[in-house]
């Protein structure tokens, strides 16, 4: 899972979510030969990630029972009923990065620790893409890397670790880590793909039966 010359990047699973638009838990609903929190997490696991956290919520002991034999770190989030944003400042703080740097003046910064965001609905994003945005980042100064497909904006996201403050500052009220996309973007590097995996996820059983069909 680790590569000497790779940076060390966390890798921050949001599966704490209520999924009220599905009707039930997504992230326990069969897919492939397990469910689709354990599909995203296995490829999370066979990355390059040097760790991978779970951020557990909403039916969290059923989450955690599914990935127990897993070799992740599982967070709670006390308050993800409250939306996202509260899971990946969950995420954020439970962070082991090794030689954090605490600089006001961003710009500066130089360490290349990082952490990275993905979503338990997107069990098509295979660990092949993972690593090409983890080999992106690995390659560029920027602060900021991320997948493009035909110009849009998927996932994972990874954030070098001195974007740690300015996430965890955020308001509930705000757009939530997009804030820094728009504040930042100078900072950014895209990953063109050819696929539109990394914009695709589960919401609706709409969403879920056509997945289960391409998968089949």
């Amino acid at each position: 899972m680790t590569d000497s010359q790779q940076p060390h990047i966390s890798g921050i699973l949001l599966a704490a979510g209520l999924s009220t638009r599905m009707g039930e838990p997504k992230q326990l609903l069969p897919f492939a030969d397990s469910t689709i929190v354990e599909t995203v997490v296995d490829n999370m696991l066979d990355a390059k990630f040097s760790e991978v956290i779970v951020v557990v919520g909403h039916c969290a002991e059923q989450i955690q029972e599914k990935i127990t034999d897993r070799a992740v770190k599982t967070v709670f989030n006390p308050d993800y009923q409250k939306g996202m944003l509260t899971s990946v400042q969950t995420g954020v703080r439970s962070l082991n990065l090794p030689n954090e740097i605490n600089l006001r003046d961003v710009s500066t910064f130089t360490n290349r620790n990082a952490f990275s965001l993905m979503l338990v609905d997107q069990p098509f994003i295979s660990t092949a893409l993972i690593d090409k945005v983890i080999d992106a980042y690995a390659h560029t100064t920027k602060g900021i890397v991320l997948p493009s497909y035909n110009y849009r904006r998927g996932h994972p996201v990874i954030f070098n670790q001195k974007y740690v403050d300015k996430i965890l500052s955020l308001g509930l009220n705000s757009d939530g880590v997009r804030t820094l996309y728009k504040t930042y973007s100078e900072d950014i590097q895209y990953v063109e793909v050819d696929t539109d995996a990394v914009l695709r996820d589960i919401d609706y059983k709409e969403d879920y039966e056509r997945a289960l069909n391409e998968n089949s």
